[in-house]
C-alpha cells in the first residue's frame, strides 16, 4: 500500500498540498482589514490631538506676546498726567518720547487686539474673545478708570485676555506696574 500512495504523488512534491485555501485567504484579509481600521482610527485621533495642541499653543503664544508688549509699553508711561483713556477695553497714554499709544479691542468676539503707536496700528493678538483692563492704586485698592487726560492714581494695570478659535480657548491674566509715575 505504501507504494500505491507514493505512486499518486507528483515528482518533486513532498506530502503537503500546495497553496492556501479560500478560507485561509479570507481570514487573512479580514484580520488585515480590522487592523487597518484600528490603525486608521488611532491615526485620526493623533492628528486631531496634534491640531488641538497646535491651536492651543498658538493662542497661548499670542496671548503672552500681547501681555508682554502691553506691560513693556506701560512701563514707558511719561508721567501721571499722560494717561488719556483708561477704560475696560481701551488704554491710551503718551509715552516718554511723547508718542501716543493705544491698546484697544472693539468688543466683538473674534476680532483683533490692536496696538496703535503714533497712529499706526498693528495686531497684538487675533481671535480675541474677551479683554478687560483693571486698574489699581499704590495700596492695591481699585483705581477709578479715566476718559480724559488728568492726573491719575493708577499705579498697576491688570490685563485679562481670552482668545478663542475652533472651539478652544486660552485665558491669561497679567499685570504691569507703571514705573515712571
Amino acid at each position: 500500500m505504501r507504494r500505491h500512495a507514493s505512486a499518486n504523488r507528483q515528482p518533486g512534491r513532498t506530502g503537503a498540498p500546495a497553496g492556501f485555501t479560500l478560507i485561509e485567504l479570507v481570514m487573512v484579509i479580514v484580520v488585515i482589514s480590522i487592523s487597518g481600521v484600528l490603525l486608521a482610527g488611532m491615526f485620526r485621533e493623533a492628528i486631531g490631538t496634534y491640531r488641538f495642541v497646535d491651536v492651543e499653543a498658538d493662542l497661548l503664544q499670542q496671548a503672552r506676546f500681547a501681555e508682554e508688549r502691553i506691560a513693556r509699553e506701560l512701563r514707558r508711561l511719561r508721567d501721571g498726567t499722560s494717561v488719556t483713556t483708561a477704560g475696560a477695553q481701551t488704554f491710551a497714554f503718551v509715552d516718554r518720547d511723547a508718542v501716543p499709544i493705544v491698546v484697544s479691542w472693539n468688543g466683538t468676539k473674534g476680532t483683533d487686539l490692536l496696538f496703535t503707536r503714533n497712529g499706526v496700528s498693528q495686531r497684538l493678538a487675533g481671535s480675541v474673545d474677551s479683554l478687560a483692563f483693571s486698574y489699581f492704586k499704590e495700596d492695591g485698592s481699585a483705581a477709578v478708570p479715566l476718559v480724559a487726560p488728568s492726573s491719575t492714581d493708577i499705579r498697576r494695570v491688570a490685563v485679562y485676555i481670552r482668545l478663542a478659535r475652533g472651539g478652544q480657548s486660552i485665558a491669561t491674566l497679567g499685570a504691569a506696574a507703571l514705573r515712571s509715575l
